[in-house]
């Protein structure tokens, strides 16, 4: 005997439970709808009533100090924000715990400044006596407030004494393969007009300055002279009048000189005679067409030291150079090591 499907009795079972549901939210969002807005109303009314009561309350609010003592300057940053104890109406505090809060000026020397000790550059300040002032320029913002209490109670200001000083400006030149053109090449320092400026900030930062640094300036396939205005590198806490520089970069076309030289003796006894294989070294540099007439085989002073030789061990020494001019560069010598022979 075949099981009767019961399939379409639960779909129309199901229909009719759902329909039943959707008809009893129907009535009760009908009864109770007006209940809802007035339940509404009065929520909002009662709010409105209670936001112009006057209440009092704690609010961070940023603050710059201005106005420090003369030739004195902030070696540590103060506190940023202050908490003000406010008496205002609850729109007035709402408002200001949420909307942007524009700083307020702390005048420091209008107040009393006190010393931690005698020879202290550390001084303080009761917040107390800025109260009214601040109130006065809260209210200006936020009309019918005012500061009953400000936390912390003291203020400590760390100061250093102000220094200024003249320094010279040192070009950041960023050398890479593009920077000249080929057979070009730098021809002196680059440098800076004006060449130096004045700084103005703590003694304890700028008695360690040596140099004011350009930011870092970069050039591609120079073949002549090259100019331009660059930034000077900012320093935190110290000033200077001047935002930007002229860098002058010389450049000049080069070529090769080719010298030969004889190899000197140092620190050779007496008793002894110190001769090497060859007797004279091939000296080749790189020297700009500029300072070409200036190079000659007497700049180049080329030596060997008996002190740096082990006669027991080495067979070859290695040969040295003077310094020499900036003009002259790649210097390179042929051959870099030679043979000796001590002779008593």
């Amino acid at each position: 005997m075949e099981t009767p499907d019961n399939s379409p009795l639960i779909s129309i079972l199901i229909r009719r439970v759902l329909s039943f549901i959707r008809n009893a939210f129907r009535q009760i969002r009908q009864k109770h709808l007006a209940f809802l807005f007035f339940i509404a109303l009065s929520t909002v009314a009662w709010l409105l009533r209670a936001l112009s009561d006057t209440y009092i309350a704690n609010i961070e609010y940023p603050v710059k100090y201005i106005n420090l003592p003369p030739n004195r300057i902030l070696s540590q940053p103060p506190l940023e924000k202050l908490t003000l104890q406010v008496q205002s109406d609850g729109y007035t505090i709402l408002s200001s715990k949420f909307k942007y809060k524009r700083p307020l000026s702390y005048n420091v020397n209008a107040f009393a400044l006190y010393s931690l000790s005698p020879d202290s550059t550390s001084v303080y300040t009761l917040t107390r006596y800025a109260r009214n002032r601040l109130s006065t320029e809260l209210s200006l913002a936020n009309k019918n407030i005012q500061i009953l209490d400000i936390d912390p109670d003291t203020l400590i200001f760390n100061f250093s004494r102000v220094k200024k000083k003249k320094l010279p400006i040192r070009v950041q030149l960023a050398s890479t393969s593009e920077m000249f053109a080929q057979q070009y090449m730098l021809n002196g320092k680059p440098y800076t007009d004006p060449d130096s400026v004045n700084v103005t900030g703590p003694s304890f930062l700028v008695d360690t300055l040596k140099y004011i640094f350009t930011d870092p300036v970069s050039f591609r396939n120079l073949s002549d002279t090259a100019e331009r205005k660059v930034l000077l590198k900012k320093i935190n806490r110290v000033t200077y009048p001047l935002k930007k520089v002229k860098v002058i970069v010389p450049v000049d076309e080069f070529t090769e000189t080719d010298f030969t030289v004889p190899i000197l003796k140092k620190n050779v006894p007496d008793t002894l005679t110190l001769k090497t294989f060859p007797k004279s070294v091939q000296v080749k540099s790189i020297v700009t067409y500029t300072n070409y007439d200036k190079v000659s085989a007497e700049l180049f002073h080329a030596w060997v030291d008996f002190t740096a030789i082990d006669p027991a061990t080495a067979t070859r020494m290695k040969v040295e150079l003077d310094s020499l001019p900036w003009y002259i560069n790649n210097v390179k010598l042929n051959p870099r090591n030679v043979e000796f022979l001590i002779e008593k």
